[in-house]
């Protein structure tokens, strides 16, 4: 059955819908604009058939209370709430527009612009983190890599879609999922998390270490089904950036791959703590790359000597 569309009506008696932005399994985006204030922004509707699910609506709702906590210019923010006249749920936020992350890996971006960005989306995770919440669905389609006033690149998070409170009991036992839903992309998805087990801000900064990855290799770590992906995350250890990069790609900043692999460790005592401790780490590859080398564990003084007198790929 075709779904209906909302193109050309005016929803929540103040957003007139203007165009269609993307659907997924849980809703659509609509592109609207609201009739006083003349703001375009982006409503995200419920989509029909999860209407009447009692534990869908109460996710969407405990997203709009997680999202609404979030004021960064690194996050896009919730700025409405509502029931349409059909039942269906809708949430309005800002409308970001620029290029998604998922577009600038194909272009192979440099050292410098991949640590430009990962620092934006660092300090949106750190905000984030700070107030309770945590995204669980973190990937390249969710950046969207805008431009600031200043004409300065400015990574914001979107789509906390999946986002939970992790200081919220029954969302740490229940955590709200459906039959049929799958919380989260087996690509970006953490041990932890694609073996149902409990989850912190963790497994955001694992998703973050496979998308700094996938910048610097062209490609993700793993390739294959949704289940095959999920369980080499589980299993095995990225492969070595050379093994995965294109053959056009230059040489990779080893402290930068160290770097990526700290992300993503498999075991929760080998991690990053917070994106605060990420944030001090990457400031420091950029200021002391002896330093940072013994902060990202390379405890070999010989090996650390040849990676800190290894010279950061040229720019381009």
């Amino acid at each position: 059955m075709a779904r209906s569309t909302l193109v050309g009506t005016t929803i929540l008696d103040r957003y007139v819908v203007e165009d269609e932005l993307g659907a997924g399994a849980m809703g659509v985006v609509y592109r609207a604009r609201h009739r006083q204030l003349e703001r375009v922004v982006a409503v995200k509707v419920l989509n029909d058939e999860l209407t009447h699910d009692p534990t869908i609506v109460a996710r969407f709702h405990r997203e709009a209370m997680a999202a609404a906590r979030l004021q960064h210019p690194n996050v896009v923010a919730v700025l409405d709430v509502g029931t349409l006249a059909d039942g269906r749920q809708a949430m309005v936020m800002e409308l970001a527009q620029g290029q998604t992350l998922a577009e600038i890996i194909t272009i192979h971006p440099t050292r410098e612009r991949v640590i430009r960005i990962v620092r934006g989306i660092l300090r949106g995770l750190e905000h984030a983190h700070d107030h309770g919440v945590v995204h669980r669905d973190l990937k390249p389609d969710n950046i969207i890599v805008e431009f600031a006033s200043d004409g300065a690149e400015l990574p914001r998070i979107l789509d906390f879609g999946v986002a939970v409170l992790y200081d919220d009991e029954s969302t740490a036992n229940g955590r709200l999922t459906a039959s049929g839903i799958i919380v989260g992309t087996p690509q970006y998805m953490a041990p932890e998390q694609a073996k149902g087990e409990a989850i912190d801000h963790r497994v955001d900064l694992f998703a973050l270490g496979v998308m700094v990855y996938e910048m610097l290799a062209g490609v993700p770590p793993f390739t294959g089904t949704a289940m095959e992906v999920a369980l080499a995350n589980i299993a095995q250890d990225p492969p070595p950036i050379a093994t995965r990069a294109k053959a056009a790609r230059d040489a990779v900043d080893p402290l930068l791959e160290r770097f990526a692999r700290k992300l993503m460790a498999r075991r929760l005592s080998e991690r990053f703590a917070s994106a605060y401790e990420v944030l001090e780490t990457l400031a420091l590859l950029e200021r002391d790359r002896a330093a940072a080398a013994l902060a990202l564990g390379i405890m070999d003084v010989p090996r650390a000597l040849a990676l800190v007198a290894l010279p950061p790929p040229p720019k381009r």
